[in-house]
């Protein structure tokens, strides 16, 4: 089921949480591909309800201005219809949100400025995410500040959106 509102997302996790773990899982998921099914099937396999956050198009392009490809709106859809997904929600990039976790870098900024609001409000009892050294640091602190466990995938080999769009274009 896909949520448009964060409070609403919320409180339906409140409803159904009791002695279920919610795990949450993060991506852009553009050009949807094989490594993004193993994520999410692995994430899944770590608790009882699965939350997909889709990074918006505003938040794609941070990482760089030609992407996404496909809209949000389809990617969450996607995502969302995948054996497994419980719940998602697209979210977005608040330049303007008080950090309640110093970030120690440009990267860590711009991930909590995205994610802090859901970890927040949603309390997931675990993050299912792929291995990346510069969001380490601020991971952990997230983890010890709303009592998260992280549990790390490491990262597919298979395929990258990246490593499609440069054989498309050779």
């Amino acid at each position: 089921m896909i949520f448009t509102s964060m409070d609403e997302l919320v409180r339906k996790i409140e409803e159904e949480r009791k002695g279920k773990k919610v795990v949450l899982a993060t991506g852009t998921f553009d050009l949807f591909h094989y490594d993004h099914l193993q994520y999410l099937q692995g994430a899944k396999n770590q608790g009882e309800i699965l939350v997909v956050v889709v990074k918006s198009n505003k938040c794609a392009s941070l990482k760089n201005p030609k992407r996404p490809v496909i809209d949000e709106k389809h990617r969450v859809a996607i995502v969302d219809n995948i054996k497994g997904v419980d719940y998602s929600i697209i979210v977005d990039y608040n330049e303007d949100l008080v950090l309640e976790v110093p970030a120690e870098n440009e990267k860590q900024l711009e991930w909590l400025r995205i994610f802090q609001p859901l970890f927040k409000a949603l309390k997931p009892d675990i993050l299912y995410y792929e291995n990346n050294d510069t969001l380490q640091s601020a991971r952990d602190k997230v983890f010890e500040k709303y009592g998260i466990t992280g549990v790390m995938k490491i990262r597919g080999t298979n395929a990258s959106t990246t490593d499609i769009i440069k054989k498309m274009e050779s």
